[in-house]
């Protein structure tokens, strides 16, 4: 079983926490840190989540980065 193991393809899978950040916890998390959003509503969020290309993605990622700042908005991600 081990050779078998060893010799199938394998693939390194991995997230960057920030990018799991869902619309809801994005806005709580702005308002506890007061934080101002490029986004409205949790709706603009959920639409600025249809990428159209690498920049759009960029926006809303580093939105959602910008609103972790104390541990304990890690910790709610978690």
């Amino acid at each position: 079983m081990t050779e078998f193991i060893n010799k199938i393809p394998k693939a390194e899978l991995h997230l960057h926490i920030e990018g799991t950040l869902e619309p809801k916890l994005m806005f709580q998390l702005a308002k506890r840190n007061n934080i101002k959003l490029e986004y409205n509503s949790i709706e603009e969020i959920k639409d600025a989540y249809n990428f159209t290309n690498l920049q759009s993605f960029l926006d809303i990622y580093y939105n959602g980065a910008k609103v972790l700042i104390e541990e304990e908005d890690f910790y709610d991600l978690t």
